[in-house]
């Protein structure tokens, strides 16, 4: 079961016994009718309309809000309820920090109009750009050796966040910032590692996790921790193991990316640290299996919709793509068509004919991804 479920499935904590505005309006007249009947020797009798009755309720109000400001305030305490600020502050007190988010990454080629018989010199933060909003920077100084026509050097978008992600190898080709006797650029390595600010979700389950890892890895929860903790772009994380001493780890990114070999690589590493594994497990790091699975359906609408009809479409595909999104953020998560005809019907439309996918199970190890384009057809409007 997932952190998220776990946290979820806690039992739910009042700090104000459940008490309802209803509640506090019976107690506060009652109250007041018998304090009045201690003094008086009467019964207080209020019509609704009664202006006192009304002072009594706008009172009554006012308790509840404070009610509800006292239970969110006990609340905030838990790590099943709290968030931002507070859920940082629930961190400090084992030690773990909200993870900063990182710019996305990618190797720039520079390629000159011909040899020199010097160095060309290609200066840090030199910048190249595809064309729209987002820039990169080389990260170092770039030297061409002289004789030399091209040279290589690691950029990083200079905006943090996944927004830098996804350019492929090529699309990066204009540059910026001229130098001399440079011709062309181009990113030969696709743009990624780029995450956001850590979200509430995963600090918490990094919080829920974090006793795990003071025993130096060996329960399945370290292993998760210390591979969060390592990249603030890593969302999910599988470890398996059926044999003593060999525990293999695998992850994913952001969106269900799949991680390249340099970041493998640097988990693997980062894991390998004496203080972070027993020094009997051997541990393989690897990205998940890909199981790719098709989408194929045919959506009506009713009849009393058909003037909604092209707000309709457009939610059914929001829907499609949510499903798509949704099916590649857990490593092992079945392809679940069930799902997949909610969220259409959710958006508005009548039935869906859902011909793929089928129900599959999906092994722990792998990823559902879907397999070329969704074929998504508008089947007209029908009775009601």
């Amino acid at each position: 079961m997932s952190v998220k479920k776990t946290l979820e499935n806690f039992p739910e904590v009042s700090f104000i016994d459940n008490m309802s505005l209803e509640d506090i309006k019976n107690y506060y007249l009652t109250a007041m009718q018998n304090k009045y009947r201690e003094l008086t020797g009467r019964e207080l009798v209020m019509q609704e309309a009664d202006p006192v009755r009304l002072f009594a309720y706008a009172d009554c109000l006012m308790l509840y809000q404070i009610a509800q400001y006292a239970d969110r305030a006990g609340k905030l305490g838990l790590l099943k309820y709290s968030y931002g600020d507070h859920l940082e502050n629930i961190g400090t007190l084992k030690g773990i920090e909200r993870i900063e988010g990182a710019a996305a990454k990618t190797t720039i080629r520079f390629t000159l109009s011909a040899a020199r018989p010097g160095v060309t010199l290609i200066p840090a933060g030199t910048r190249v750009t595809s064309g729209d909003s987002l820039y990169f920077q080389t990260v170092e100084n770039l030297e061409i050796p002289a004789g030399e026509l091209t040279g290589e050097v690691g950029a990083e978008c200079k905006e943090i966040g996944t927004k830098g992600n996804g350019y492929a190898a090529g699309e990066l080709r204009i540059l910026v910032d001229p130098v001399a006797y440079v011709d062309s650029v181009e990113n030969i390595t696709a743009t990624e590692g780029g995450a956001d600010l850590e979200s509430d979700e995963n600090l918490a389950e990094r919080i829920y996790l974090a006793p795990s890892s003071w025993s130096v890895a060996g329960p399945d929860d370290a292993y998760k921790y210390w591979v969060k903790t390592f990249d603030p772009g890593i969302t999910d994380v599988r470890v398996f193991s059926d044999e003593p001493g060999i525990v293999e780890i695998r992850f994913i990114l952001s969106g269900g990316v799949l991680p390249d070999d340099a970041l493998i690589g640097s988990v693997r590493d980062f894991l390998m640290q004496e203080d972070v594994r027993p020094l009997t497990d051997n541990v393989i790091v690897l990205p998940p299996d890909v199981h790719e699975y098709g989408i194929d359906l045919t959506y009506y609408i009713n009849e009393s919709d058909r003037v909604k009809a092209a707000v309709i479409q457009g939610e059914v595909e929001k829907a499609v793509n949510d499903y798509i999104a949704w099916q590649k953020e857990k490593i092992g998560r079945d392809v679940n068509p069930d799902r997949l005809l909610g969220l259409i019907l959710k958006a508005g439309a009548k039935r869906a004919e859902v011909r793929a996918p089928t129900f599959q199970k999906i092994p722990w190890s792998s990823l559902a991804v879907l397999s070329g384009e969704a074929a998504v057809q508008y089947g007209g409007v029908e009775d009601d």
